[in-house]
């Protein structure tokens, strides 16, 4: 959603109205309060400015291949991480940070694509449905895959009290 500056701006003008007489009550003078308006237009304007300068920018039209383009760079952003890990190497360093052997050898049983799945997840914390718009995948999907990579993950006994 864009910056709409016509709203901010009647948004500004009537908090303005009742801030004027508050002030004027209590007995400040109309350049002070003049000045006071004046300075938080300015931040209304930089608000603005900045906005209309970092709109995201990707090869589609509409804003939805917009928020995708944003939602893939977050994506990017989760699992290239370029840490090792126990004696395995991997873009997963978050991995290294596990104790528990039997949990760290079936991590390393897991597909590539299970363990971006499973960062998102568990590590980075996004939820079903941002997983889904970041993938490209429907949530069922997603949903299917955790369950799957869960009881994978059963299998191997891991008790998270260990």
């Amino acid at each position: 959603m864009s910056f709409n500056n016509g709203n901010e701006r009647r948004k500004l003008n009537a908090k303005w109205e009742h801030l004027r007489v508050q002030y004027r009550e209590a007995g400040m003078s109309k350049e002070a309060i003049q000045a006071m308006y004046e300075f938080d237009l300015d931040v209304l304007n930089s608000e603005r400015a900045y906005d209309a300068n970092t709109v995201a920018v990707c090869d589609g039209d509409d804003d939805k291949d917009a928020r995708k383009a944003a939602d893939f760079k977050q994506y990017e952003a989760a699992i290239t991480v370029t840490d090792t890990y126990h004696e395995t190497k991997s873009r997963f360093g978050w991995i290294g940070e596990i104790e528990n052997e039997r949990l760290l050898s079936a991590l390393e049983k897991l597909s590539e694509d299970d363990l971006k799945l499973l960062t998102l997840y568990t590590y980075e914390g996004y939820t079903v449905t941002e997983i889904s718009k970041v993938l490209g995948v429907s949530q069922p999907t997603i949903s299917i895959k955790i369950k799957r990579i869960t009881n994978f993950l059963k299998k191997f006994d891991f008790d998270a009290m260990d």
